[in-house]
């Protein structure tokens, strides 16, 4: 019996849906991978909705690890 590998996910939702994940970051708003959320701009807002960056909820979750990590 293997033992599966897992991953945490760290990432920031908008009640609209989008969703920032801090590894990836987001090229169309100019925020590199590694981004942290708390280095985006203070008074930033949801590229979707337009909502305050204060509405974002964080999210941890596990997902199973690519064979190479």
């Amino acid at each position: 019996m293997t033992s599966k590998k897992w991953r945490m996910i760290e990432s920031y939702q908008c009640p609209c849906g989008y969703e920032y994940e801090p590894a990836k970051g987001d090229s169309g708003q100019g925020w590199g991978p590694g981004t942290h959320y708390e280095d985006l701009p203070e008074f930033g807002t949801c590229p979707n909705c337009q909502r305050a960056k204060i509405h974002f909820r964080k999210k941890e979750y596990s997902v199973p690890a690519e064979e190479n990590e």
